[in-house]
């Protein structure tokens, strides 16, 4: 049997970083100004002039990662599922991401004060979690494949001595 390569390409896990990078501190950049850095302005309490700068960031940053996921979901996702590994972190990955695209859209559209206060809160605590479920997923996937290795190195060598 042909063993399925699931490893992501260099240059686009350079692309994929920078982006996700990129996006994530934006965020929590805009998260931290919006929540902890108001300021005096002529008519009372305004929120901090670089708080529509940082948006803008960080909305360039997320069509960057826009892309990268779609690309995520044509390639790696598939192949990946074919081979039973790391499903579970791995659909907690594309779930993350995709409640990323959706509450993005929401907080773009959502008029009503109450739907949009959550929308907020679910955005920000996803994006935060996103980069350390990311690194699980990394991490396991590097784990499996040194488990993999050793396994196949010592049937192998039980192979050679019979």
């Amino acid at each position: 049997m042909k063993a399925i390569n699931v490893k992501i390409p260099r240059a686009y896990r350079i692309f994929l970083y920078i982006f996700l990078s990129s996006s994530w501190l934006t965020g929590m950049l805009f998260f931290v100004l919006n929540r902890w850095f108001a300021v005096e302005g002529l008519f009372g309490v305004e929120q901090h002039p670089w708080q529509f700068s940082i948006l803008k960031l960080q909305g360039f940053a997320a069509f960057g990662m826009l892309m990268a996921y779609g690309a995520l979901i044509a390639n790696h996702v598939p192949m990946s599922w074919k081979t039973g590994r790391l499903r579970g972190i791995g659909l907690a990955l594309v779930s993350a991401l995709t409640l990323q695209v959706l509450t993005a859209y929401g907080l773009y559209y959502v008029a009503d004060h109450q739907m949009r206060t959550v929308t907020s809160a679910m955005h920000t605590l996803v994006g935060g979690l996103l980069p350390f479920i990311l690194a699980l997923h990394i991490w396991r996937g590097i784990n499996a494949k040194r488990r993999n290795r050793r396994t196949t190195d010592a049937n192998n060598t039980t192979r050679d001595l019979l």
